[in-house]
């Protein structure tokens, strides 16, 4: 091997290692770090254990705020059957709201859409519980059937 060719190798092996942080006296690379730039246009899906949709959660934007939560701008939150019909239930907008992953919840303290089949329900200061089925909506809540109701006042 040439001598200059051995130097240009030498030059290049250690350009990427000064890159890395190896030659530079960098610090020891922290064991946990906190992230607070913002994802933007992202999408979060989560799967049953057999491998079946179960959510699909975007959002404009999404800040990581720790292990267990995370704040989202322009909520679009589609549950889905988590079998292998894989059927849309329900579909959440909100501008903004807080995603508790590792719950199952989702709340939010603004405004809430909530599309199914059957019905359509909008107000404010929401949450809903993935894990007891349940949503609560607490002010200025309007529902519209798409289902016929029959003998409802009976």
């Amino acid at each position: 091997m040439r001598i200059r060719t051995l130097v240009l190798l030498l030059l290049g092996a250690g350009a990427a290692l000064f890159r890395a942080g190896l030659l530079r006296g960098a610090p020891d690379r922290p064991t946990s770090f906190t992230v607070n730039a913002p994802v933007v246009n992202f999408t979060v899906p989560t799967f049953t254990r057999e491998g079946f949709r179960l959510w699909l959660l975007r959002g404009a934007e999404g800040v990581y705020a720790n292990d267990e939560r995370l704040n989202v701008t322009d909520l679009n939150l589609t549950v889905f059957s988590g079998d292998a019909a894989g059927k849309v239930e329900k579909v959440f907008l909100s501008p903004s709201a807080v995603a508790l992953i590792n719950e199952g919840r989702v709340y939010g303290p603004g405004a809430l859409r909530l599309i199914t089949d059957d019905f359509e329900a909008t107000g404010d200061d929401w949450i809903y519980d993935h894990r007891q089925n349940k949503v609560s909506i607490h002010r200025n809540v309007r529902v519209v059937f798409h289902a016929q109701l029959n003998d409802i006042l009976r």
